[in-house]
């Protein structure tokens, strides 16, 4: 499927960064000196929401229509169950990550505290929690020192979690809630995948490689996790040199984005057959000699973002995809 893409803007109001978004469909969001702002899919802004939320707040998650978000302050985690009256709960856990499985329910990652003699956790409580910060249920990941990454499911009430532990690699898991009680079940314990997207209808998933091993990625039906194609670059696309890297996305329903590292990104239908790089039209604008796209994800089904670096610096760029 050979295929170009020509830059659309670049967008130094992201600082080379990309808005959060945690479902195929959006919205994708940004949230700076307490004001909430969406994204379209060219990263013009299209609204804007101030908040009563202070300048260092992180957002964590936000409902798609923006009416209740949840972020991480100093105190602690910040809840605003309605936007449009914004008073926030404070909740005293140090959370590192929070996502709406449903509208009113969020699921809340917490670092474990350290054992006797550690200087790092070596687990992660998973919250169930209401919008007022009630803990309704529990579980226990075990991973240490982990990062988590979180994907809503397009339509059902569960979350793909990443837990990435660096050279140790990660713990991938299926969080859902049933009422108001969490199951959690490890998904590939023998392979080395990391969630990347659910297709638009959430009938399948793009697991990129985890960098230890990128050689390839794999597509998985839900809710099975069976794998239904694969992306072998040996066999495949024996002139990506690196490896696929972490990134990339359906870009529709029939269609993938992945990146190959520190090379180009890459097209595949969603079966991963026709896997070709894309082309960069006039590249050097925006990376020079020796830059490269460091991270790639989708915005629409001819369009996807891209953080370029280049020099030690980073920007962050649209680009528009053409067959050739």
């Amino acid at each position: 499927m050979p295929m170009r893409a020509k830059l659309v803007r670049t967008v130094p109001e992201l600082e080379g960064k990309l808005p959060l978004t945690r479902t195929p469909r959006g919205p994708r969001l940004t949230l700076k000196d307490g004001t909430l702002t969406t994204w379209d899919q060219d990263l013009q802004p299209l609204h804007r929401l101030p908040t009563s939320l202070p300048a260092a707040a992180k957002l964590l998650d936000a409902r798609a229509d923006l009416s209740a978000l949840v972020a991480a302050v100093d105190r602690g985690l910040c809840i605003v169950a309605d936007t449009r009256r914004p008073n926030a709960a404070v909740i005293a856990v140090a959370a590192d990550s929070a996502t709406f499985i449903t509208p009113n329910r969020l699921v809340v990652t917490v670092p474990g505290a350290p054992a006797e003699g550690r200087s790092f956790s070596e687990f992660h409580r998973v919250l169930l929690m209401d919008l007022e910060g009630v803990v309704l249920d529990e579980q226990r990941i075990e991973a240490d020192e982990a990062s988590p990454y979180a994907l809503v499911h397009p339509t059902d009430p569960a979350v793909l979690c990443d837990f990435i532990m660096g050279q140790d690699g990660n713990v991938l898991v299926v969080i859902r809630a049933d009422g108001d009680a969490l199951s959690v079940r490890e998904v590939f314990p023998a392979e080395a995948f990391v969630n990347r997207g659910f297709s638009p209808g959430g009938t399948r998933v793009l697991l990129p490689p985890y960098p230890m091993d990128p050689g390839s990625a794999v597509v998985a039906t839900w809710p099975e996790f069976a794998i239904a194609a694969r992306l072998d670059v040996a066999e495949d696309l024996p002139e990506v040199q690196l490896g696929i890297d972490v990134w990339g996305g359906f870009l529709d329903d029939d269609h993938v984005l992945l990146l190959a590292t520190e090379q180009a990104p890459i097209v595949a239908t969603a079966d991963l057959r026709e896997a070709a790089l894309v082309q960069l039209v006039d590249f050097a604008a925006v990376g020079g000699d020796e830059g490269f796209i460091e991270i790639a994800a989708p915005l629409a089904p001819d369009r996807f973002a891209g953080v370029v670096w280049n020099s030690g610096t980073r920007q962050t760029t649209v680009w528009r995809l053409e067959r050739v």
